[in-house]
C-alpha cells in the first residue's frame, strides 16, 4: 500500500476542534488557575515567551493581553530572555508565561530556570506537556493537543485558545469568554471551507514561488506562524509583515508568482483593501480571510473566506491560523514532500 504523505499532519489539522473541546472541558480548572496566579503574583508586567512557532504564539498572546488589560505585556524569544533578562524584566512583580508543546525544549528550560532565580519573577507555563510543571511555578495544560507530527498544528491553536481565555479572564471580559465557548462549533462550521479553498489555491497556481502573509495587531503573530508553516512544511520561500509595512520595500518582490494572504481586520479593512488592490495590479494572487468582508474588499481577491462567526480580529486568531497550516500542507503535497518528516526538523530542539 502506498504511504500517504503527511498522514499524521493532516489528521491532526482536522483534530483541532477536539483540542478546542478539550480546553472547554477543563475551562473551570483553567480559569481557577488563572485567578489564583494573578491573585498571588499580582504582576505589574507579563512576558510571553517561546521558541519558533511558540514565539509567534507569544506575539499574538501579548497583543491580545495588552489590548484588554492595564498590565504591560510583551513577547520575547526564550533565547533573548536567557541571554539578556535585564533587558526585558522591568517590573517589580513579573509573570513570565512560557508557551511550549513539550517540556524538554532546551532553550525554554534554560530561560525559565534563569528568570526563576530572580525574586521578582514567577512563571506560568501554557503547555501540552504536564511535565512542564517540574520547572514552573504554575501551569495550564491543553489536554487534547498532543501531536505525532513534527510541525505544530492543534497544539498551536489550542494554546492560542488558552491564552485568549487568560487575557479575557484577567480582564473580566465575560462576554468574550462566552464567545470563546463557541470555538469548537465554529471550527466545525468553517474547517471544510478553509480546507477546500487552500487546496484550490495550490491546485490553481502550480508556479507560485513566494508566499506572503499580512496581518495587523494580534493577527501579526498568526501571519508569522503561517509564514513559518510554508517554510517548514513545504520548503518554500515565505515572508510575513504587518499589513501596511509591506509597501515599505518588500513589495518590490511581488510578481505573478506571488501569493499574498491578507488577514482582514474590521479596523483596518479600508486600508488593507487599498493595499491588496495595489498588489493585485503588480500581478500577485490574492487570498483574503476574515470574519466579515465588504464587497469592496472581496472584489480585489482571487480567493476569499468569510468565517461569519460573529468574532472580532482577536477571537478569530485560532481559526485563521488553520489556513496557513493547510496552505503549507497542500503546497508540500504538490511537491511530493512527506511533511510528517520535514527536512532538518524535530519536535523539540534539545541541545547536548
Amino acid at each position: 500500500m502506498e504511504k500517504k504523505l503527511g498522514k499524521y499532519t493532516i489528521k491532526e489539522i482536522f483534530e483541532q476542534g477536539d483540542a478546542f473541546s478539550g480546553v472547554i472541558e477543563t475551562l473551570d480548572e483553567i480559569t481557577e488557575t488563572i485567578n489564583k496566579v494573578f491573585s498571588e503574583v499580582n504582576p505589574d508586567e507579563v512576558i510571553f515567551t517561546g521558541c519558533g512557532t511558540s514565539l509567534y504564539l507569544a506575539q499574538t498572546s501579548a497583543s491580545v493581553f495588552s489590548k484588554y488589560n492595564n498590565i504591560t505585556a510583551k513577547a520575547v524569544p526564550c533565547s533573548e530572555l536567557y541571554l539578556s533578562p535585564e533587558t526585558y524584566i522591568k517590573g517589580d512583580r513579573c509573570l513570565v508565561i512560557p508557551i511550549t508543546r513539550r517540556s524538554d525544549t532546551t532553550e525554554v528550560k534554560m530561560a525559565i530556570n534563569k528568570v526563576r532565580s530572580k525574586d521578582n519573577v514567577k512563571t506560568l507555563a501554557v503547555t501540552c506537556d504536564e511535565n512542564s510543571k517540574e520547572y514552573n511555578d504554575y501551569y495550564i495544560l491543553s489536554p487534547k493537543a498532543g501531536e505525532h507530527s513534527i510541525v505544530m498544528t492543534k497544539s498551536f491553536t489550542s494554546m492560542i485558545f488558552i491564552n485568549l481565555i487568560l487575557a479575557f479572564t484577567v480582564a473580566g471580559e465575560k462576554e468574550m469568554l462566552n464567545k470563546l465557548k463557541e470555538m469548537p462549533e465554529n471550527y466545525s462550521k468553517v474547517i471544510d471551507g478553509i480546507n477546500d479553498t487552500c487546496e484550490q489555491i495550490i491546485d490553481d497556481n502550480k508556479d507560485l514561488n513566494l508566499y506572503i502573509t499580512l496581518g495587523q495587531g494580534s493577527l501579526y503573530g498568526i501571519a508569522n506562524e503561517s509564514m513559518n508553516k510554508i517554510k517548514e512544511m513545504a520548503i518554500s520561500n515565505s515572508e510575513a509583515y504587518y499589513s501596511l509595512e509591506y509597501r515599505h520595500g518588500p513589495m518590490a518582490l511581488v510578481d505573478n508568482k506571488t501569493l499574498i494572504t491578507q488577514y482582514i481586520t474590521k479596523e483596518c479593512e479600508e486600508l488593507e483593501a487599498t493595499l491588496i488592490k495595489e498588489m493585485k495590479e503588480y500581478g500577485a494572487k490574492i487570498f483574503i480571510i476574515g470574519d466579515k468582508l465588504t464587497n469592496e474588499t472581496k472584489k480585489y481577491a482571487d480567493y476569499y473566506i468569510e468565517l461569519d462567526c460573529g468574532y472580532n480580529a482577536d477571537l478569530i486568531t485560532p481559526l485563521v491560523a488553520i489556513s496557513g497550516q493547510l496552505l503549507g500542507y497542500y503546497c508540500a503535497i504538490s511537491k511530493g514532500l512527506d511533511l510528517d518528516s520535514p527536512r532538518n526538523l524535530s519536535q523539540a530542539i534539545i541541545l547536548k
